[in-house]
């Protein structure tokens, strides 16, 4: 039976598909030189349900058909009823029961072999065996007018070899029986269930790695017919972390975590969602924890051990022997499953490999090892290495990514030794591979993520240069960085994103301030940042406030400069109120206060202002107060 040999389809669709069957028929009868027979004027079953127009969304879409089971012959599963069937089909060759199930075989010219599955008086499922295999191709053409407007998904079995094709929207299968001289499909079977969540799931898994926005379509639909669906969450949280909504991907996770808290990935992507809100340390002691629930499945270990590496080398307190001993064992496990049967496991472990390799590369930058260079060489040429494997290669949801991985992973190494080597080179890589993954990409979620992961990497290479006190190069590569980060923030809503993008902003007119003495270039960039800032200020941990306060102390100055005097000393005044917070919170030391004083006496002097001129002196006086900087 249909359960048994394909996927389970257990919920119900709305209504029945008109014609689809007597297309497929008449294929049928052509090939098989049948004389055709339709029954025109029959009516539809009276108990077929009405999709109601909350649940007809899709419908209105012309590139996205309604969600409905098709209806065979005026028989549709889920909502026929043993007495309707008898009515249209009238009575079956041959009944027998199987455990709460009856089975009903049925022959209709020229189909002969028919079987209808009953459950509780309601058809559950339908089941054609055609007596000779059709290309697949064939099939699908003829079917054009109602199956292709839903998009098919190949079903694989535990091998990896395609067993069949589901359409998820019409609770439609159709199973192979092999292929043909030229390579295509024959179909053997044809099979109807009522619409279920699972070959939404199972296109949105397909679909993912390139188009995540229809993706986020199929699971929609798949948690609309299963709310209990916590594959569905999981996936939705990976599609969440893509479009930078990291608050929804915690959501998301936590429910599929509750639903099913025995999933490795489910913990995984969880602990990722932590790290991209910089909860480091938090992620920390749940990845540490993920390990231990991660012994059954070797290759998700392998992955918890590279990000809980990676944790450790940029946590506030680094441990980079550590990181490196994790990312090392990473490798191990993960070379372990290179020959493992299953495609998934293998590619999963093939992929781990190389962003253990990657990652033992930034460990060895940022930490205290002999011959660094050297070292760092030689782990991102193995990374290269490892991603012209011809089954990595082959498989673009994983080694897409890999060149711009590589490109970035080599500047980000030289974040850590900024006074070594050339990087112009370095950022020829980043822009060629970024552009490249922007060009080629068709869904707007990863053309965001793309021109963002750009601006990142392009981040690195502005602190580089000022490191090495190349300003120029500095505020060139920070331009660039901002055009790609304000496209790649249109539809992001983390807070850390917008949190980047306003030091981004202030980083490029701070170089016009202090180096250039241009004080009117830099509060064109700070007009950028003061709004970015004042909007996240309430949310900011006192860790955060003390350096959020000496950047508007920062800011100010230039507003004073350019003789906006008011902007000036609001900024000033707020900025003091942060660090004075965060002075009170034992996250900055009380000398911190000594500048802001010192400016905002200086300030009320110029403006006769003696009241508060003399407050600020006497302040300042406390702490060591210097001058206006």
């Amino acid at each position: 039976m249909l359960a048994a040999q394909c996927v389970s389809l257990r919920c119900v669709g709305d209504h029945g598909m008109i014609g689809f069957i007597r297309i497929f028929v008449l294929v049928l009868l052509v090939l098989t030189g049948a004389s055709p027979v339709f029954c025109e004027d029959a009516p539809a079953p009276a108990s077929v349900p009405q999709t109601k127009d909350a649940d007809r969304s899709r419908s209105i879409d012309p590139y996205h058909p309604p969600v409905e089971t098709a209806v065979f012959l005026e028989i549709s599963p889920g909502t026929t009823t043993a007495e309707q069937l008898t009515h249209y089909w009238k009575d079956p060759l041959r009944e027998t029961s199987v455990g709460d199930s009856t089975v009903r075989l049925y022959s209709k010219e020229p189909l002969n072999h028919i079987e209808v599955t009953l459950k509780e008086n309601i058809v559950r499922s339908i089941v054609v065996q055609l007596d000779i295999p059709f290309p697949e191709g064939q099939v699908r053409a003829v079917l054009q007018s109602e199956l292709l407007k839903s998009k098919p998904v190949l079903i694989p079995d535990e091998s990896g070899e395609i067993i069949g094709e589901v359409f998820p929207e019409k609770g439609v299968i159709l199973l192979f029986a092999g292929k043909d001289e030229n390579g295509g499909y024959l179909v053997r079977q044809l099979g109807i269930e009522p619409v279920s969540a699972d070959p939404f799931i199972l296109r949105a898994e397909a679909v993912l790695p390139d188009q995540p926005t229809e993706a986020k379509r199929d699971i929609r639909d798949a948690i609309r017919l299963k709310p209990d669906n916590a594959r569905g969450y999981w996936l939705m949280a990976q599609i969440n972390l893509k479009e930078g909504n990291i608050e929804s991907a915690l959501l998301n996770c936590e429910k599929a975590i509750r639903l099913d808290e025995q999933k490795p990935g489910y913990h995984l992507t969880f602990a990722e969602a932590m790290i991209q809100m910089n909860r480091i340390e938090e992620a920390k002691q749940y990845l540490q924890a993920t390990v231990g629930i991660c012994e059954r499945y070797p290759h998700e270990k392998a992955r918890a051990l590279t990000m809980l590496g990676e944790v450790y080398r940029t946590s506030r307190n680094p441990d980079y022997e550590l990181a490196y001993e994790c990312h090392a064992d990473a490798i191990k496990l993960a070379g372990a499953l290179l020959e493992h049967t299953s495609p998934a496991i293998r590619l999963a472990a093939k992929d781990v490999l190389f962003e253990a390799h990657l990652a033992t590369a930034k460990v060895i930058a940022w930490g205290k090892w002999d011959k660094k260079e050297e070292a760092i060489t030689k782990w991102i040429e193995r990374a290269k290495f490892l991603a012209k494997d011809p089954e990595i290669a082959a498989a673009k949801r994983y080694s897409r990514e890999y060149p711009f991985k590589i490109a970035s992973c080599a500047l980000a190494t030289l974040v850590a030794v900024p006074e070594k080597l050339n990087i112009d080179l370095y950022i020829e890589d980043i822009l060629d591979a970024g552009n490249q993954l922007i060009k080629n990409v068709k869904d707007p979620i990863l053309e965001s993520k793309y021109h963002w992961d750009t601006s990142i990497a392009l981040y690195d290479a502005v602190q580089i240069f000022q490191f090495r006190k190349q300003y120029s190069s500095a505020l060139k590569n920070g331009e660039l960085a901002a055009k790609y980060m304000e496209i790649g923030i249109k539809n992001r809503s983390s807070d850390m994103d917008m949190y980047l993008l306003g030091r981004l902003y202030f980083r490029l007119g701070s170089i016009h301030a202090i180096v250039n003495q241009n004080h009117r270039a830099a509060i064109m960039w700070f007009d950028l940042a003061k709004p970015i800032f004042e909007k996240l200020l309430p949310k900011m941990d006192t860790d955060a406030l003390g350096k959020m306060g000496v950047t508007l102390v920062s800011m100010g100055v230039s507003y004073w400069v350019t003789d906006q005097r008011e902007e000036s000393i609001l900024l000033t005044e707020r900025g003091l109120r942060q660090i004075e917070r965060a002075v009170q919170g034992n996250t900055m030391s009380k000398e911190a206060l000594a500048i802001p004083y010192a400016n905002l006496s200086k300030m009320y002097h110029e403006l006769g202002d003696k009241e508060h001129a003399a407050k600020y002196t006497k302040l300042a006086a406390g702490v060591n107060a210097g001058k206006v900087r």
